[in-house]
């Protein structure tokens, strides 16, 4: 019976041990739910803040005139230069074509609505705005999508010249033109 009682009092011991253990555990669980729900909002918000600063640095670059912010229909920004936002005929037309003429200050107040949009977790909106305005490297010298499109099955919309067109040929190599050089 004492065997029985030793054993039944390390079980409960151990039990014991387990679900301190365990809700150890449910506690970190929920202080990683809290970090994975912020942290994607902390990044995207940081975004938006060197976004602003890209414009403001863009914005200094202005020496006569005052500089504007244009936000195109796709969402992508730039700064412009203009002596009169009001009666500049060259933005009116944009307007017309669906671009926003911001000052710097609305373009700071816009920014500042879209890290509210982010902070109640209308982030996909947002995200699309920040990827219109992402600056990449240099282009690279031809592009993979036409090989991609043909190899998921879908007809090719590129014209029949293909990349070997344009590169030289391997060794050996033809020879040169005669007349091509003076002798």
């Amino acid at each position: 019976m004492s065997e029985v009682k030793g054993v039944v009092s390390n079980l409960v011991q151990t039990l014991d041990r387990e679900q301190k253990s365990a809700e150890s555990l449910a506690g970190i669980i929920d202080e990683l739910q809290n970090y994975l729900d912020e942290e994607p909002k902390t990044i995207i918000q940081e975004s938006l803040d060197r976004l602003l600063s890209r414009i403001r640095a863009e914005a200094a670059k202005v020496i006569s005139g005052s500089g504007v912010v244009l936000v195109s229909p796709k969402g992508t920004t730039s700064v412009k230069e203009t002596y009169n936002i009001h009666s500049d005929f060259w933005l009116e037309r944009l307007k017309s074509q669906g671009f926003s003429i911001l000052t710097l200050e609305q373009f700071r107040a816009f920014i500042q609505s879209l890290k509210s949009e982010v902070a109640g977790g209308n982030t996909i909106p947002i995200i699309e705005f920040l990827r219109a305005n992402t600056e990449f490297g240099s282009a690279p010298a031809y592009s993979l999508a036409p090989a991609l499109r043909e190899s998921h099955g879908e007809p090719s919309t590129s014209s029949a010249w293909k990349l070997s067109d344009f590169l030289p040929a391997l060794p050996p190599h033809p020879p040169l033109p005669k007349g091509l050089f003076k002798d």
